[in-house]
């Protein structure tokens, strides 16, 4: 029965994934220098314009991973789809009645910059908005395959101008710069926490932790290559020691609380899917990863609108 599961889920994913076939867009001619727009008002990454986006929004990094999602839409086939080409897809639904929105936009602390500065040009009134991303883990207890809520984040960022000094220095810290950790919408973050505890099923485990956000996928977060002279060796065990319960590393969710807190109308939460082990050096099938995608961005979409 559970073979059969996995290949049934297989399908849906393969299906999902190659049901919207879409074409990227450019806007029109854009006009001003400090927050570019088109003649139709369509901002200048996203290609959006107001009605375009709903105040409840679900941000993910894959866009695979957003066309998965969109089947758990009141009406999937009828949705509103734009993919700008500055690599943003928006689909703009509704569940249960309420509409929301769906959003790949790719990785990085840029993109998310992007993603919420014009998402907020663009909307008015409160917005409430969650990522469900992928991340690595650096905590010993957190097998491939878990979710992780963050409680808190902090943002790793590279000190470039300590690479070009005469002299070296032996000091990790010198190179990497650990921010105070930030904490996400109380309410938000709650409610995410208990709607995916309810919708897991026994499809992954929930656990709250400290996510680390990284600003780039190598050298700060400690993979060494011998290519590059990272000076990243101890930058795991560095900031583990600081903060302990760190379970999730990856590259974007720090700066979206960042901008909620600098524009105090905007509720957020962030999850990730963890699916690299850095410890044991584990990795999640790509099956198993879209059960999990399915499931926890139906929760997530069900946290938005409860």
């Amino acid at each position: 029965m559970q073979s059969l599961f996995k290949i049934g889920m297989c399908v849906l994913a393969a299906m999902c994934v190659s049901c919207f076939a879409i074409e990227t867009q450019s806007i029109g001619n854009p006009v001003g220098t400090n927050f570019p727009k088109d003649g139709e008002g369509r901002v200048y990454h996203l290609g959006l314009k107001k009605g375009e986006v709903a105040n409840r929004i679900l941000l993910v990094g894959d866009p695979d991973r957003a066309k998965l999602i969109v089947t758990m839409f009141d009406h999937p086939e009828d949705v509103f789809v734009y993919a700008s080409n500055r690599g943003f897809t928006t689909y703009t639904g509704t569940k249960r009645g309420t509409p929301v929105t769906i959003m790949s936009i790719g990785m990085g602390l840029p993109m998310m910059d992007f993603a919420i500065r014009e998402i907020r040009a663009i909307t008015e009134g409160p917005l409430f908005i969650i990522r469900l991303g992928s991340c690595g883990t650096p905590h010993d207890d957190i097998p491939i395959g878990t979710l992780v809520v963050a409680d808190k984040s902090f943002c790793i960022t590279t000190n470039y101008a300590a690479y070009h000094q005469e002299e070296r220095s032996d000091s990790v810290l010198d190179y990497f710069t650990l921010t105070p950790p930030i904490e996400p919408d109380l309410l938000l973050h709650q409610t995410l926490v208990t709607v995916l505890k309810e919708n897991c099923n026994g499809t992954f485990t929930v656990v709250e932790g400290t996510d680390a956000t990284a600003d780039s996928f190598y050298g700060s977060q400690g993979r060494l290559d011998d290519e590059f002279d990272d000076r990243n060796e101890g930058l795991i065990d560095t900031f583990m020691n600081k903060h302990p319960n760190t379970g999730s590393l990856q590259m974007e969710t720090f700066h979206l609380f960042h901008l909620a807190k600098l524009n105090g109308d905007i509720s957020a939460a962030g999850c990730a899917i963890v699916l690299a082990q850095r410890k044991s050096n584990a990795f999640l099938s790509n099956e198993r990863k879209h059960q999990i995608e399915i499931k926890a961005g139906n929760a997530c979409l069900e946290a938005l609108v409860r």
